[in-house]
């Protein structure tokens, strides 16, 4: 169990939304926790990139070659 420390206006408007929808407040709390988690799908991090091209055409082959004909690019 944990205990949550909310403002009183905050901890007044549970209360009130609790009552009219006939919920605890926990019960509220837990329900609006399920449908932000559906609806806000996670951000990406700088994580979910690693390995996005491990497949791609353009880096297959000698990453030496390949780096030559980029800067081969450039001139």
């Amino acid at each position: 169990m944990q205990t949550l420390k909310l403002k009183d206006d905050v901890a007044t408007q549970l209360q009130q939304v609790a009552e009219q929808t006939h919920l605890s407040a926990n019960d509220l709390i837990k329900k609006l926790l399920c449908k932000y988690a559906v609806e806000e799908p996670p951000k990406k991090t700088l994580n979910d990139f690693f390995g996005i091209l491990k497949d791609s055409p353009t880096f297959r082959g000698d990453p030496i070659e390949i780096q030559r004909k980029m800067r081969d690019e450039w001139d």
